[in-house]
């Protein structure tokens, strides 16, 4: 019999991925399950708005072969009649699938943005602020130390030097760099020249055919102004000069911090009644679609097959939460989370030779705004009486009370993959099961799963039931369940470095109150 916990073991090691040679996954990832998957309708994720407004040359164009289905037949007449009005129509369809567009992209920004608590359950953190904000407020927060430290008297001299062939002691341009400047201008003025007149000889065949000869003339010009710069201009004196300026470096506290501000307002967008949030994107873009890219096939040969990776060993506990077998679930809530005043009831059940086979695709969630580098350097803290490692301890096995600040970490991990599946089927031999329990559960409209597999109920407003439909139809030799619809059943995350490494209240003291004036305390 197929047990749901090997099975979610498999998928683990396909999700982060195993190293041929060590038989290790890696050491910074871990995987967590949800205790019931989340179905996920197509219809709430499918193109969802984009930069390159890739969405909506895709919602168009299903728009308009739905519209050409439903107008085949049509008498010409009144589809020349209408052609008056397609303008205005084809207006109004935009601004209809942008809005819903917009949508898409907030409830997949939503799946994006959650933090997974680390602890034996791997829950979700519903009541901490979200990576997002976590994030914003880090770099925000984040303050560089002054090392402390300055060049040597023979590098500040060398400095000097090179200063002072570029700038003289009243700040203005050296002779030297003037010279440069003007020669510079004057041999690039030659090459543009010389450009242009290729670009009108090509144009035309008799002109072209006299390029060999004519062309020569602008080429010498080039030569001609090339040898003035190297010669009279300076040319290798400045440009040493400047290169060894600009090589002199910066703290890489200080222009990691800016950086990673530098990332975050960049990819702001703004969506109306929200306000600015960064921009996620999930790969591969399908991920939604039963009929998308990047879906494997879990097999019975995948269940037989023997996995002796190595793994940290909290992650064992991956599937806490998790049952066997059959359950009738509570009620669902809008934001998808069962009732807590209903537990799971079993549907009990004998099944012999059971086998189940699956579709998963592991997609991948790309932030350009989370410059994450930062962690990983020292020299910098958290403005405030933040500790050390109040960000992340970068060990797999943190653990923390969001209750007790004590214990608080702010962003311990980050969610980088979701792991799904699809086209779920469950099979048991024939004359094993007694179905009656389950037909009446499914069929009044309950919540049922399998293990944390979600097989049937109501998923949104929007979604259909046959996605998710007890299927008794089968052959004579078999009886069984099918679940067609995409799924969110569990998350790979990535644990953050350790950091800050530096204490906040070292660095920083009690702002002193400013003296009170003898006028003010009249």
């Amino acid at each position: 019999m197929a047990d749901v916990f090997k099975i979610l073991e498999d998928l683990k090691w396909k999700a982060v991925g195993v190293d041929p040679t060590t038989g290790q996954v890696p050491e910074n990832q871990f995987v967590s399950f949800l205790p019931i998957g989340l179905p996920i309708p197509e219809e709430d994720f499918k193109n969802p708005w984009s930069p390159t407004q890739s969405n909506l040359k895709e919602s168009m164009d299903e728009a308009k072969k739905s519209r050409q289905a439903s107008e085949s037949g049509t008498d010409p007449a009144q589809t020349e009649a209408a052609s008056a009005s397609a303008m205005i129509e084809e207006t109004m369809m935009k601004s209809a699938l942008i809005g819903r567009d917009m949508m898409s992209y907030l409830q997949t920004f939503s799946l994006t943005d959650t933090k997974i608590s680390i602890d034996e359950t791997y829950r979700g953190w519903p009541t901490a602020s979200k990576v997002n904000d976590t994030w914003y407020a880090i770099i925000n927060g984040a303050n560089a130390v002054p090392s402390g430290l300055e060049l040597s008297d023979e590098l500040q001299k060398a400095v000097k030097k090179a200063e002072r062939v570029l700038i003289d002691e009243e700040g203005e341009e050296t002779k030297k760099y003037e010279r440069y400047a003007q020669y510079r201008e004057e041999y690039y003025d030659a090459v543009r020249e010389r450009d242009r007149q290729y670009a009108n000889a090509i144009s035309d065949p008799l002109k072209m055919n006299m390029w060999p000869i004519q062309g020569k003339v602008y080429q010498d010009d080039v030569d001609y102004a090339w040898d003035k710069w190297q010669s009279r201009g300076y040319k290798q004196e400045i440009e040493e000069a400047e290169a060894f300026l600009s090589s002199q470096g910066i703290d890489p506290a200080i222009l990691m911090i800016r950086r990673a501000k530098t990332k975050y307002e960049t990819s702001l967008i703004n969506m109306p009644s929200i306000g600015n949030i960064p921009y996620t994107f999930i790969t591969p873009s399908k991920w939604y679609s039963k009929n998308g890219p990047g879906w494997n096939t879990y097999t019975s040969s995948d269940y037989n097959s023997k996995t002796n990776y190595s793994t940290q060993k909290t992650s064992t506990k991956v599937s806490s939460g998790v049952k066997s077998g059959f359950f009738l679930l509570g009620k669902l809530d809008a934001g998808m989370n069962y009732s807590k005043d209903t537990s799971k009831k079993e549907i009990h059940t004998s099944m012999e030779g059971l086998t189940i086979t699956f579709s998963y695709c592991v997609a991948n969630i790309n932030r350009p705004w989370m410059d994450t580098s930062l962690l990983n350097i020292g020299n910098w803290f958290l403005v405030g009486d933040y500790p050390k490692q109040c960000i992340s301890s970068g060990s797999i096995d943190q653990e923390f009370s969001i209750d007790n600040p004590n214990e608080f970490v702010l962003l311990p991990s980050v969610v980088t993959s979701l792991i799904l599946i699809k086209d779920v089927k469950i099979r048991w031999k024939s004359g094993s099961f007694d179905s009656t329990e389950l037909k009446s559960a499914v069929e009044g409209g309950g919540n049922v799963s399998f293990g944390n597999i979600f097989a049937s109920g109501h998923a949104s407003a929007s979604h259909r039931r046959e996605d998710y439909n007890y299927n008794s139809d089968l052959n004579l030799n078999s009886q069984g369940l099918d679940i067609d619809g995409v799924q969110l059943i569990g998350y790979v995350s990535s644990i953050m470095p350790l950091s800050p490494k530096l204490n906040g209240k070292d660095y920083t003291q009690k702002k002193k109150d400013a003296p009170v004036k003898e006028e003010d305390k009249k």
